[in-house]
This record gives C-alpha cells, sequence and structure tokens, in this order.
C-alpha cells in the first residue's frame, strides 16, 4: 500500500504572545495562505485520513483553516504536545502510532522540525528533482511537503520517501 505523508509547516504567526511561544496566534496572512494550501491540497486529490498537529495555537489554526480549505472540517485530529516539544524524534515517533489503515497523514508543525524530518525522510533518488530543489532551498511559512512511502507507518525512517511535491501558498 502507497502511503502519502503531507509534511505541513503552520501559516504565518503572531511575533509574540503574554501568554509566550505557545499561544502565538496566526496573523491574518496565516489565515489566508493555510486556507490556499488547504484548497491545493484538495485539488492534488491530498486529503487526509488523519491530522497530526502540534498543539501550538499557531498550529491548531493552520490545520483548521488547511481542513476548511480542503473541504473537510471534521477530519480527525490528533493533537501532540511532542510535535512542539521533541523535535524530529517527537515527529516521527507521532507518525509511527499513526494507524495503518491511513493512506493520507497530514503533520502540521513546526521549523526546524519539519525541514530535518521531510529531509530526513527522503530518498533523492527516487524524488521530484525541482520538490527537491525548493525544499532545500528553505520550508517557508504555509508549505507542505508531499511524501510516498511504501512502507507501514511503523517502520517508516529516513530515506524510505519520495518528494514528490513542494509547495507554499500565499493568497
Amino acid at each position: 500500500m502507497t502511503r502519502t505523508l503531507v509534511i505541513v509547516r503552520h501559516a504565518k504567526a503572531e511575533r509574540e504572545h503574554p501568554g509566550g511561544d505557545h499561544e502565538r496566534e496566526l496573523a491574518p496572512r496565516g489565515v489566508a495562505d493555510a486556507t490556499v494550501l488547504g484548497r491545493w491540497l484538495a485539488e492534488e486529490d491530498l486529503l487526509p485520513d488523519l491530522v497530526l498537529v502540534s498543539t501550538a495555537v499557531r498550529t491548531r489554526q493552520t490545520a483548521e483553516h488547511l481542513m476548511a480549505g480542503a473541504g473537510v472540517p471534521d477530519a480527525e485530529v490528533w493533537p501532540g504536545r511532542d510535535l512542539y516539544d521533541h523535535g524530529v524524534g517527537g515527529a516521527l515517533g507521532a507518525v509511527r502510532e499513526v494507524p495503518e489503515d491511513a493512506g493520507t497523514v497530514w503533520l502540521v508543525g513546526h521549523q526546524p522540525t519539519v525541514g530535518t524530518l521531510t529531509l530526513g525522510l527522503t530518498d533523492p533518488e527516487t524524488s521530484e528533482p525541482t520538490a527537491l530543489a525548493a525544499l532545500e532551498d528553505g520550508f517557508p511559512t504555509a508549505s507542505a511537503a508531499v511524501l510516498r512511502t511504501e512502507v507501514s507507518w511503523d517502520v517508516l525512517q529516513a530515506g524510505l520517501g519520495s518528494l514528490v511535491a513542494f509547495r507554499t501558498a500565499r493568497a
């Protein structure tokens, strides 16, 4: 079974919040960009069976606007503090807990975790060269990397994904 992992960096957020980094909300541009990115995901037939999302306010809001833009406001969402606190290990651990029957999973997180995770999972030999070049240039806000793999979620590891697309949305 081919599985698809869509790794998303949260959309543009406010610079600071009185409650600290975890509480930062999306800026108006972030709301618009996340909605546009959600529409693109729907156009590419990349609707989620499951959405993994950091517990930070800006990532949860990004996921909400992605799902609204994609027309799947009631998709199953698993928020996890590990996606905020534990870097690549926490993000990969969350992916490895995904049920086997989930064909497409969105992971909405933070930089540098999302960029490092994507590059680590990507096999450069089987990836789309233009997408890989764009990813290597950076992972801007409201961007999505689309990886395909033939392995089950619980054994996903370095080099077992093919990067098939990389998209940055701007409203």
